[in-house]
């Protein structure tokens, strides 16, 4: 089998013509560089802009009770951190702070937080025994969200 191969000095002609045009090897570098920070700082300001709801709902269970917490603490705010409303009832020395449309799944997990910082209404049942099935029960009646109204233990 016959093979061809390349002179001596066509090879070191175009080894040197590549040299010879350095300035056009350095824009190929700065146009792929230039591509990457573009690629990047579209990627973060697409992050930056997304709606953070994954992330409040992760997070929301332990900043929900806060709120609550600080709601009959005196604290006032217009919505809870799952965007329905929460206001605070009087009834004599009681203090209730009622929290509304409350995602069923959030419901839960809040419920096992506020239950043992006080008495939790859910939908307006106050549940006898507390477990993991009452609350799932409770928080998922009519498939719609939850309304929970909570009152701290009263601090001795």
């Amino acid at each position: 089998m016959l093979t061809r191969s390349m002179p001596p000095a066509d090879h070191l002609r175009i080894h040197t013509d590549r040299m010879d045009n350095p300035s056009e090897h350095s824009h190929k570098i700065a146009a792929r560089i230039a591509l990457v920070l573009v690629v990047a700082a579209f990627t973060s300001t697409a992050f930056l802009l997304l709606p953070k709801s994954d992330g409040l709902t992760a997070t929301a269970p332990e900043n929900f009770v806060e709120q609550m917490v600080r709601a009959s603490q005196g604290t006032v705010f217009e919505t809870n951190v799952y965007g329905g409303p929460i206001r605070i009832e009087r009834k004599g020395g009681q203090i209730t702070v009622v929290a509304e449309e409350i995602p069923p799944d959030a419901c839960v997990s809040v419920g096992w937080k506020l239950v043992r910082k006080g008495l939790l209404n859910i939908n307006g049942v106050t549940p006898v025994r507390v477990s993991a099935a009452k609350l799932s029960e409770l928080c998922n009646q009519d498939e719609s969200n939850a309304t929970l109204a909570w009152s701290p233990k009263a601090v001795e």
